[in-house]
């Protein structure tokens, strides 16, 4: 069994990068997939006492984040398009 460190894991600050990053465009996908994997990953270990229970939080954020901003960012662009098709429709 290997000590647990006192801080944040570096997968669960990873997450939360990753989580944040999301919300960039045409590679937000890809970085929230990547925020939701490292925090399951970081909540598992947690979980199994492999890892420090002070990134729980950041894992938990790093996934919302990961969930949230592409499908957000995701409207905003349809909506956007959507708006000009139809401004110019008339």
């Amino acid at each position: 069994m290997q000590d647990v460190q006192s801080g944040p894991s570096g997968l669960a600050k990873g997450s939360l990068i990753c989580g944040i990053c999301s919300i960039i465009p045409f590679a937000g996908w890809a970085s929230g997939l990547a925020a939701i994997i490292l925090g399951i990953v970081d909540l598992v270990k947690i979980k199994n006492n492999e890892s420090s229970p002070a990134g729980k939080k950041f894992d938990i954020a790093g996934i919302v984040l990961g969930v949230v901003l592409p499908w957000i960012l995701s409207m905003i662009i349809i909506i956007s398009v959507w708006g000009a098709a139809m401004a110019l429709a008339y």
